[in-house]
This record gives structure tokens, C-alpha cells and sequence, in this order.
């Protein structure tokens, strides 16, 4: 054997040799952090903090035991995708699926991210979290981790700081802000526990008008003492709230049925009216009261009060005392105006909105001199609308404002290019409601507009209802009054209903009355609705106030109101309201 044999030889050994030196060595080494990365595994099963690993398919590649039970994880398996919906609610805004928000966070910050107070609802279990996700890279391609802590404490120290305010000052009662935060815990054991709630929120009939006639000291001194009596009300498992003014809730926790509640409504209601005869100046305070119960109604606190006191505001309408409990095909209804509410919004401001005129004619002469501007909605998919379907929504909602302002641009635009066109002048009505009067400007806004189309204020005639003119007498006669230096005529609609007297007509720059319809359905024969149309007609001209009636649908009732002395008049049996392109024909051949 040569000496490079031998030398090829040694080193084969040598080399063999380094190699399993090396194997057992790394053997040991593997071995030892194996061992390290078990007893890692094992600390971090018990650790109290819930330990996640997300993988880039939204599998659960890891979970310690605290996660799995946070997130409801058993039986766990490895690439398992939670069966549970977990939803976070961050601050005020609207709940987000976990995984979104981990995208979402990931995409704009490619680090550790640390949510604090995070309200996390897990299937039907709701927890307060904080929450750290780790989006830094590791040996996991495209995983998160993420640690949940409890953060009970923390909202319960929050919790402690709000309820300084959960005490209604005057009552001494829990505020609304407690009857929220207990209606919700309430919800989820009654829930877990298949019972029910019941809400009855009752108000003061008339309260604001006791006021008015006895003075401040009075009425908080009547609502202390109604308050004490309704804690005598207070049985096992019920509570009792204030919640605004003349408007009281009585939480029961666990009834049986509609019918269990209703009783039990009209049991407190009668214990109410004995209360108020004993107790008040004021024998004839009633009140009124509205039902609702969880889950039938609403499956939060926000829904339950919400709809609570829509009964609340439909028993006011009927007999004083009604008890009225929630009717569930208003939630139907609901949604459905909430959705008419979104679609008005949106039809404003793409156009759907259109300006249709009804021509005023002189009763003596039977020429048009004049035409009331009435609002129509021209809805892509239900065709044209009337206000009667839509009006109380908008005032509701307060799109009552943008109609209005869009209903006086179009009509002292329109009138600019009649003046420009040479046609007739003729006077334009256009409603208002005492909320468009009172909320913003109206005199500077429609002063602005008059000048930028260089039109006359006297051909402008703004229509309010008899009740919205008297309702606030001090601000509407600022308004009146300003509006009146402009050049603007006024005048009262739907006169003879409501609760107007001479004095308002002497103090009002009023310069028309419009009579009710409901005095002219049958004038013709009703001697008493003729009686009362005379006497406006009178007082009218003895005021020098011009007389309109509209809503004439006969003949009988166009001779009538020419024999009493009407003014002028509006109908169908003259014209309906026309698109501006008809009501212009109208006027260039009258």
C-alpha cells in the first residue's frame, strides 16, 4: 500500500469519524431543544393569556388552552377553522369579524399591533379583551399570532367611572345609561336561559302643559314623588328607570308571554292613575305606556327602548290610559322606512325630486292667480310619489330640511325665467313647517335668493299650519316679522282646526287664511261647517285677510263657498297639481 493509499485512507476515517461525532453531538443538541421546545409548549398550555397561531388560510395552526376555551376551539384539532363567529367591537365603531380586522391591521401595519378594550363576542359570549397580533415575519409564512387578555378589569373601572353618571339626579333613580348596560347583561342570560324580558315605558300625559300652568318646583317636586312610588312597585326581578323627563321604564326580568305583560301593564297603569288622582293638582293626568318583550321585539337594549317607545307614542295617540304593546310587523315597517329614509337622502341629491304646481283661482272671476308649489318624488322604482307617503318620514328624519330648501330654490328659480319669458305674475304658496322656520336663517336665505334671481318677494306666499304658528308665538313672530320686512306674504294653513284666536290673527302679519278641507267635505249640507266658514270669511275680511279654501272636489261646494264669500280657491274640480311644463301652458292662456 503506497503512502497516498494510506493518506486517502486516514482521511475517510478522520473524516467518518468528525461525522458521527457531529451527528451525536447535534443529536443531543436537536434533543436538548426538543425538550426546551416542549416544556415552552407546556408553560404556554397554561398560561392564563389566550395564545393563538392563524395560518395564511385562516386555519388555527396553534392554540393554548385558554385560547381554545376563549374561542370555543374544542374539539381542537391542527388546521381546524373556527366553527364559532367572532366579532370585535374597537371604540364605536360597528363590529368586525377578527379575521377582518388581522388583514386589515396587517395591511397598514406590518408589525405588532395592540388593541386595548376591545369588546369580542364569541358565538353568543361576550368577553372585554386586549388584544396583541404579531404580523412580524417568521419561520410560519404568512401566520399570525395573536394573545388575547382579559381586560375585565379595565372595563369595570370605566364601568365604575360611568355609573357617577348612573344616577338620575333629580329621582335618585338608575338613569338610562344603567337601564342600558343592564337590559344587555340581562339579554344574554335570558338568552342563554331561553326566558323572556318585558320593558313597560310609560309618560306623563299632558306633562308639558302641568308645567307650563304650575311652574318648574311642581312639576320636579311631582316627578320625586312619582318616582318614590314606582320604587314601590319594585318586586324580585324587577327595576325601575328613569329615563328622560316624563318618560319612566319597568324592567322585568323573566315573564312568561305577551298576554302575562299586557296584564301586568294594565295593573301598573291603574296603580299610576290612582297615584295622580291623590297626588297632583291636576286630577286629570293620565298616562300612557308601551310594551315590548326580548327576543320577540328587539334582541338588544338600543332595539327594546327603541321600540318600546314607538308603542309608547301609538298608545298616546289612542285613550288616555292605553296600554299598547309592540306590534312585530312594525319592525317590518321600520326597516322598511329606514330604507325610504337612505333612498330619500339619495333622491335629493341625484334629482328624483320634482316641483309639481296646483292653480289658485279667484271664485269671482274663475282666473288663475295663483298656484301652491307641492313636492313630488319621482322614485325609480315605485314612480311617482306624493308627500302623503313620505313627508312624516322626512320630518322625522330632518330631510324635511333639504326638501324644503330644494322646494323654494326651484320655485324662485322658476319665477325668474317666467319674468324673463314675459309671462303672467302670479303668486306662489309654498308650505313651511315651524322646524324649516325655526332651525336656520329662513328671512337671510330667501332674501339672498330674491336678489341673486332678481325676483319680487310679493309674488311669494309661505304657507304654516295653524298649530306650527302658535306653537313657539315668541320665535314665530321674529320670523313673521322679518320675513314680512323682506316682502314675503304669510299665511295659515288648515285654519279652523286647531287652536288659533283673534289676538294670534291681529299680532300675526298674516295675508291669507286657508280653510281646513275637513270644514268643506260637506259644506253643502253640514249648516254648522257653513256657519264656521262664514264666520272665518268674516273675521277674515274684517282683518283684511284674504280667504282661501282649498281641496274642492264639487260643484255643491264651489256654489257654497261663493254664496258664503270665499276668496279664491284650489281643487280638483279646477285643476290638479300639474309638472311645471302643463302649469305654464295654463298661464299663458289664462
Amino acid at each position: 500500500m503506497d503512502l497516498l493509499t494510506e493518506l486517502g485512507i486516514t482521511s475517510v476515517l478522520a473524516s467518518m469519524t468528525l461525522f458521527f461525532w457531529m451527528r451525536r453531538y447535534y443529536s443531543k443538541e436537536i434533543n436538548r431543544l426538543k425538550g426546551e421546545i416542549k416544556l415552552f409548549k407546556n408553560a404556554n398550555e397554561y398560561q392564563e393569556d389566550a395564545i393563538i397561531v392563524f395560518s395564511g388560510g385562516c386555519e388555527v395552526y396553534s392554540a393554548n388552552r385558554s385560547a381554545r376555551k376563549l374561542l370555543q376551539l374544542e374539539p381542537f384539532h391542527i388546521n381546524m377553522i373556527p366553527e364559532k363567529k367572532i366579532l370585535l367591537k374597537i371604540g364605536h365603531s360597528d363590529p368586525l369579524a377578527l379575521l377582518d380586522v388581522i388583514e386589515k391591521e396587517g395591511k397598514i401595519i406590518k408589525r405588532s399591533i395592540h388593541l386595548e378594550k376591545v369588546v369580542m363576542t364569541v358565538g353568543e359570549i361576550v368577553h372585554q379583551v386586549n388584544i396583541y397580533i404579531d404580523h412580524s415575519k417568521w419561520n410560519l409564512k404568512n401566520s399570525v399570532i395573536c394573545i388575547f387578555q382579559d381586560a375585565a378589569s379595565d372595563f369595570k373601572e370605566i364601568e365604575e367611572q360611568k355609573m357617577l353618571g348612573g344616577i338620575d339626579f333629580l329621582t335618585s333613580l338608575p338613569s338610562q345609561f344603567k337601564a342600558n348596560s343592564d337590559i344587555n347583561r340581562m339579554v344574554i342570560h335570558a338568552q342563554k336561559d331561553s326566558k323572556k324580558l318585558a320593558l313597560f315605558i310609560f309618560g306623563i300625559n299632558d306633562f308639558e302643559k302641568m308645567k307650563v300652568a304650575h311652574g318648574l318646583a311642581y312639576s320636579n317636586n311631582l316627578l320625586k314623588k312619582f318616582s318614590e312610588f314606582l320604587l314601590e312597585l319594585v318586586e324580585d326581578n324587577t327595576f325601575i328607570y328613569r329615563l328622560d323627563c316624563d318618560t319612566f321604564l319597568y324592567l322585568v326580568n323573566n315573564i312568561k308571554d305577551e298576554d302575562t305583560a299586557l296584564n301586568k301593564g294594565k295593573e301598573i297603569s291603574k296603580k299610576i292613575s290612582r297615584f295622580f288622582k291623590h297626588n297632583s293638582k291636576d286630577t286629570y293626568l293620565t298616562s300612557s305606556m308601551g310594551i315590548v318583550l326580548f327576543p320577540d321585539h328587539g334582541r338588544n337594549a338600543s332595539k327594546l327602548i327603541d321600540h318600546a317607545l314607538k308603542a309608547l307614542a301609538e298608545s298616546k295617540e289612542k285613550e288616555d290610559g292605553t296600554v299598547q304593546i309592540f306590534k312585530k310587523e312594525q319592525i317590518h315597517i321600520q326597516a322598511t322606512e329606514e330604507i325610504m329614509i337612505e333612498e330619500m337622502k339619495r333622491g335629493l341629491k341625484s334629482g328624483e325630486f320634482e316641483v309639481y304646481y296646483q292653480p289658485i283661482i279667484d271664485l269671482k272671476t274663475l282666473d288663475i292667480t295663483g298656484a301652491e308649489a307641492l313636492i313630488r318624488w319621482n322614485h325609480p322604482r315605485l314612480g311617482l310619489i306624493t308627500p302623503a307617503k313620505f313627508m312624516h318620514l322626512a320630518e322625522a328624519s330632518g330631510s324635511i330640511m333639504g326638501i324644503g330648501e330644494f322646494v323654494l330654490e326651484q320655485v324662485i328659480s322658476q319665477h325668474k325665467q317666467w319674468n324673463e319669458l314675459n309671462f303672467k305674475d302670479v303668486e306662489i304658496s309654498i308650505n313651511i313647517s315651524a322646524r324649516e322656520l325655526l332651525a336656520y336663517q329662513l328671512g337671510e336665505k330667501l332674501e339672498q335668493l330674491f336678489i341673486d334671481n332678481k325676483v319680487d318677494p310679493k309674488f311669494f306666499n309661505l304657507d304654516m299650519s295653524e298649530n306650527d304658528a302658535i306653537e313657539d308665538s315668541i320665535k314665530t313672530d321674529l320670523e313673521f316679522s322679518i320675513l314680512k320686512k323682506i316682502g314675503v306674504n304669510l299665511s295659515i294653513d288648515h285654519f279652523g282646526v286647531g287652536g288659533s284666536s283673534i289676538e294670534n290673527l291681529q299680532r300675526l302679519p298674516i295675508h291669507t287664511l286657508k280653510i281646513d278641507r275637513s270644514l268643506l267635505k260637506n259644506i253643502n249640507t253640514d249648516v254648522n261647517h257653513q256657519e264656521t266658514v262664514k264666520a272665518i270669511v268674516v273675521l277674515g275680511h274684517a282683518l283684511n285677510i284674504g280667504v282661501i279654501a282649498e281641496g274642492i272636489e264639487s260643484k255643491e261646494q264651489y256654489s257654497m263657498l261663493q254664496k258664503l264669500g270665499c276668496d279664491h280657491a284650489q281643487g280638483y274640480i279646477f285643476y290638479k297639481p300639474s309638472p311645471v311644463c302643463e302649469f305654464q301652458e295654463l298661464i299663458r292662456q289664462n
